[in-house]
């Protein structure tokens, strides 16, 4: 590159020089060598000045840019392994229409609830006779009760369940046979707020006018004891109050329920529990009292 631009300075003096010797001339003639020389200097500068044109265009030229074929990936699936269903254990019960349920295996007992066609239920326990189911059955709250085997289809074997023996709930006709007397049998479990309360149906047998009660209740599976006291008979379903008597007497029926205060943390159900309920003759848990003591398993 250097000698190039050497011979373009040279060839540019020389043909200076020449054009000066010929201003001083008075008759301008140009001497035909001195032409010829020019010319060859002319056109060596010009192919100088094409080749260095076409080795700036060449460096600067933008060079194409070379496709690359672009890699698509694969994906990969990963098959999902289909879920078995599990059968389930125990003896079920389906309903195809409703049905009564019952506070104990027999038709002579009150209706707890009704249970509402299509719904399935797992059964508890059996009568000594067979033909009645002991079920927990929610609608607004639990309730333990029977159904009559007749009036839905099981799957599972009858014959593992335990034999339960049903209290009687239903007010039989009544003759007092003291001056103070009274039974109590199991309603049901029900819960308000996650709080979960027994409550017991009383009836007055005797001569004496019930007018406060006590229950204590003891979960011998927790080892957990809760008390209730109150001046009132009252049954409870969940959060409601169902029913509430300022007394009980001769042969009135009403019911007393383990809340506010007495009630579970906890969802005692298939807990063992012992439930001893207390009634007075006069208010504040003083007079007369009596006790009935009763196992209940929610």
């Amino acid at each position: 590159m250097k000698n190039i631009w050497k011979i373009i300075s040279i060839s540019i003096v020389l043909a200076l020089a020449l054009s000066a010797c010929a201003a001083n001339t008075a008759t301008p003639t140009m001497d035909p060598a001195a032409a010829s020389t020019i010319e060859a200097l002319n056109l060596q500068v010009t192919q100088i000045a094409s080749t260095l044109n076409a080795i700036i265009a060449e460096k600067s030229a933008t060079p194409k840019p070379t496709n690359t074929s672009a890699v698509t990936s694969t994906p990969s699936f990963t098959a999902t392994p289909s879920e078995t269903a599990t059968p389930l254990s125990g003896v079920w019960l389906n309903f195809d229409a409703a049905t009564n349920c019952r506070y104990g295996p027999a038709t002579t007992f009150g209706i707890a609830a009704t249970v509402d066609a299509g719904v399935q239920l797992q059964a508890l326990a059996r009568s000594q006779d067979g033909e009645f189911f002991y079920v927990r059955y929610f609608d607004t709250s639990n309730h333990y009760c029977w159904v009559w085997k007749g009036t839905s289809y099981k799957t599972g074997n009858e014959n593992s369940l335990p034999v339960f023996t049903a209290q009687p709930t239903y007010a039989p006709t009544i003759t007092p046979t003291s001056a103070a007397s009274f039974n109590v049998s199991y309603n049901s479990l029900q819960t308000c707020s996650n709080k979960y309360f027994l409550v017991f149906n009383i009836t007055n047998t005797g001569n004496t006018t019930w007018q406060s009660v006590k229950i204590v209740i003891v979960d011998s599976t927790q080892g957990i004891t809760v008390t209730h006291s109150s001046n009132y008979f009252s049954g409870y379903s969940g959060c409601s109050l169902t029913k509430e008597e300022s007394d009980l007497t001769t042969g009135e029926p009403g019911q007393a329920t383990s809340f506010s205060p007495g009630e579970f943390s906890y969802d005692p159900t298939g807990h063992t529990l012992l439930a001893t309920i207390s009634v007075y003759s006069e208010k504040n848990q003083t007079g007369t009292v009596m006790s009935r003591v009763i196992p209940v398993t929610p």
